[in-house]
């Protein structure tokens, strides 16, 4: 590391204190390194930085309702926050690039948050390669300091991470230890209270409120005096002189006025608690020498939200009204053990928070901060319309015999094929109403990472095992941090394990899944990542036999889906009270549903599917309607996406046969019924129709995509995959059985997926976990239906 440029500002003392604890730390890793500063506030322009100064300064004594307005515009209106971030940032951009350009760092910093949108848009627009990394020095971070395009960001609690991305999903976010001079860590309250003068026996309360000294200082004083006679109050006024010769002015005798200091941290050390104004630098550095601090009436904007940052963390008390900041005391005076809380919870976040040096090290170290993709409007479809109670998970479970020794699949085997999960390297960015789904890369992340392993217990039963491991598994939903969940189950009898493997279902359909886990058995590559959504051309011919023949089926499919209307009400329970889910399966001998299928003059799908709608109406009996809407979803990749995760399935809603009548009519009606979708062009309507919804703005998509996805228009969902027919061996182990998980749909309580896996056709029922019984009967149902088929 040669180079290094940090970018602060002269606005207090805050931000240029963060930058030279940075610089110091810079200099104990790399000892050797040039380090430059930069004020931004000097770059903007003559004059700017006395005017930004001094409208900051008027903004919080003289009109704090206005900093309040602007601040709560940039959180509460996302539009303003984007062109606000927008506007600042080439200004600031232009600005540095000059600086950026003639001395090349190898590392940028930031301790200031127009500096960093400025960064930020040097790293958008190519001028800036060098890797940024950003502090907060405040325990509140708003819009104005997070940026996806800024590799590290760096906050002072837990909580403030939740907040920083809030207003930026795509930011990587960490916590730092408060970036104070070595000095502030605790210390001798005694020796400190020598060397400073100060009595051994008081209760010292220290009033700083930063290097500008503004705020409630003279009212806080005063109560203090009045709290209590064991309150020695001492008002550290910094650079404002007229502060200070009011506070002399005032004569009292146990007041100590200080003016300008350059040791704070043995006034610090020597209090018992620290009074501020808002969750700046001073209030870190009481925290980093264990000292508890109370909120007096923060300032506005950033001063009230940092405060409720720290009281949320339990190392403030806050106080706004006469009167409430002497009562506080009292308390704490009264009650030590309340003190004691504060300064352990001080202390231990200094104990816990990533070290200064160590951020910089992964800074240079690590990979730069994801870039982001849209999702097509297909995989988005899945983000809009899942819920808490219905989330959008895919799935499935693979069963391994013993390996040629008897020994199971291992936990590095289950990595190996893990690792070719479409969706393993990304992380999930839900998009707002302004903003849409993006994924965002997370290279750095392994299988290990999302794997864990269960040992059952030696031979236990593989049924009870399996089931109740998916029951469990799939009952906990992937989040967008972590969009992709595998876990490997041993010690099923005879040496059995099991793979479960959970996605998100906008990172691929079931085909996609499968496709990759099989080719990473045969040494394929892993997938790549699915291509933009391709956009109409209007080159060639309009009016092809092609062009025609496409645009008819198109209107053909249109017209189907749009005469279906709403479906029959189905006389079951539909309500789905949470995420938890019970997994029914079955198998049927993959060559006999093949004979039967020629036999009857079928294609195998479609008996599969009747044998379906036979146990649906099996299980509802007399209160079976005549048909059930279901929604099926079909395959439209071509040799373009086979190899391509991501959703690439159009969908019919077949009215499949669910009333009274004998097995072969049900047969030959769910023949015609699905040939009759298929020839009206359904399946590529209704993916044309989740592609048309992308153009609408987000708000709009997210509402529209819960429209369409729910039991308004379909009762259950039911899906046939093409899984593999040959020998399928992890190193060793071979795969003997593949169970596809299906993901419910809001309103929707069944799902049946279907999948050909070597000499089986396994079926897989997803059911509420309310609803087991009715699932079971489902899975059983399939099976007894087959039973029946005509020989």
């Amino acid at each position: 590391m040669e180079r290094v440029l940090i970018v602060s500002a002269n606005m207090g003392q805050g931000h240029n204190a963060t930058a030279r604890v940075l610089e110091s730390g810079v200099r104990e890793r790399w000892p050797g390194a040039t380090v430059e500063w930069i004020d931004l506030l000097d770059l903007l322009g003559p004059g700017m930085a006395p005017l930004l100064r001094r409208l900051y300064v008027a903004n919080v004594e003289t009109t704090p309702w206005l900093y309040e307005f602007f601040y709560r515009a940039i959180w509460r209106l996302p539009w303003f926050a984007a062109v606000s971030r927008w506007v600042v940032g080439q200004w600031c951009g232009r600005r540095l690039a000059r600086t950026v350009a003639r001395f090349v760092p190898e590392l940028v910093l930031s301790t200031y948050p127009m500096a960093t949108a400025g960064l930020a848009w040097l790293r958008r627009s190519g001028r800036l390669s060098a890797p940024i990394g950003a502090w907060v020095p405040d325990f509140a971070p708003h819009p104005f300091w997070v940026y996806r395009s800024v590799d590290l960001t760096m906050v002072m609690h837990e909580i403030a991470v939740r907040q920083a991305l809030e207003s930026c999903p795509a930011a990587r976010v960490e916590v730092s230890v408060p970036p104070v001079r070595a000095e502030f860590r605790p210390g001798d309250r005694a020796g400190a209270r020598q060397r400073l003068g100060l009595p051994p026996d008081k209760f010292v309360v220290v009033i700083s409120c930063g290097s500008l000294g503004f705020g409630a200082v003279e009212g806080a004083a005063l109560e203090l005096l009045d709290a209590d006679p064991a309150v020695l109050p001492v008002a550290i006024c910094g650079r404002n002189e007229a502060l200070a010769e009011r506070l002399r002015a005032l004569g009292e005798p146990r007041l100590r006025v200080v003016g300008w200091t350059d040791e704070p941290e043995s006034y610090v050390l020597a209090s018992d608690v620290l009074v501020t104004n808002n969750g700046g630098v001073t209030a870190m550095e009481a925290l980093a020498c264990g000292r508890p601090v109370l909120i007096h009436r923060a300032i506005a904007a950033h001063g009230k939200a940092s405060a409720g940052v720290m009281a949320a963390a339990g190392f403030t008390l806050r106080s706004e009204k006469d009167g409430e900041l002497a009562a506080v005391v009292r308390s704490l005076i009264a009650e030590p053990t309340r003190l004691k809380t504060m300064v352990e919870n001080a202390i231990r976040h200094g104990e816990t928070a990533v070290p200064i040096v160590t951020a910089l090290e992964s800074l240079v170290e690590g990979p730069h901060n994801g870039a982001t993709r849209r999702l097509r409007p297909e995989d988005a479809l899945f983000v809009h319309a899942a819920t808490r109670e219905v989330p959008q998970q895919a799935g499935a479970v693979l069963l391994f015999d013993p390996k040629p020794d008897g020994s199971p699949v291992t936990l590095a085997d289950a990595e190996y094929l893990v690792s070719a999960t479409p969706g393993l390297h990304t992380r999930l960015l839900p998009g707002t109403g302004l903003w849409r789904p993006k994924w965002q890369e997370a290279p750095a992340r392994t299988a290990a990472d999302v794997l864990d392993h269960v040992e059952t217990g030696p031979d236990a039963d593989l049924e009870t095992s399996v089931t109740e491991a998916m029951d469990e598994f799939f009952s906990v939903a992937v989040t967008p941090e972590h969009p992709v969940r595998a876990r490997l189950v041993t010690g099923i009898e005879g040496g059995q394990g099991a793979l479960l493997v959970a996605l998100h279902h906008a990172a691929s359909d079931g085909i996609a899944v499968i496709a990759a886990l099989v080719g990473r058995t045969r040494g394929k590559t892993v997938l790549a990542p699915p291509s933009p959504a391709r956009r109409v051309s209007l080159r060639g011919n309009l009016f092809s036999a092609a062009r025609r023949r496409d645009a008819g089926e198109l209107a053909r499919g249109m017209w189907a889906l749009a005469k279906a209307g709403p479906a029959s009400r189905v006389r079951w329970e539909t309500r789905i009270d949470g995420p938890r889910r019970h997994f029914a399966r079955a198998h049927l001998h993959a060559p006999d549903v093949r004979a039967a299928a020629r036999r009857i003059g079928v294609p195998t799908t479609d008996l599969v599917l009747a044998l379906v709608a036979e146990a649906l109406h099996r299980e509802l009996g007399e209160r079976a309607p005549a048909r059930m809407r279901v929604l099926i979803p079909m395959s439209i990749r071509d040799t373009g996406t086979i190899r391509q995760p991501g959703n690439h399935t159009g969908a019919a809603s077949v009215d499949l046969p669910t009333g009274a009548m004998p097995l072969p009519d049900r047969i030959r009606q769910t023949r015609d019924l699905l040939a009759a979708q298929v020839g009206r062009g359904a399946p590529r309507a209704g993916h044309a129709v989740v592609r048309v919804l992308g153009v609408f703005p987000p708000w709009l998509h997210h509402r529209l995509a819960r429209l369409v996805y729910r039991g308004t228009w379909f009762s259950a969902l039911a899906s046939v995959l093409p899984g593999a027919r040959s020998l399928v061996v992890l190193n060793g182990a071979r795969v003997r059985t593949v169970y596809p998980v299906l993901s419910l749909a809001p309103g929707v309580p069944v799902a049946v997926g279907v999948m050909t896996w070597a000499d089986r056709f396994t079926v897989c029922v997803t059911v509420p976990v309310e609803q087991a019984a009715r699932g079971d009967r489902l899975a059983g149902g399939v099976v007894e239906a087959f039973a029946t088929v005509p020989a």
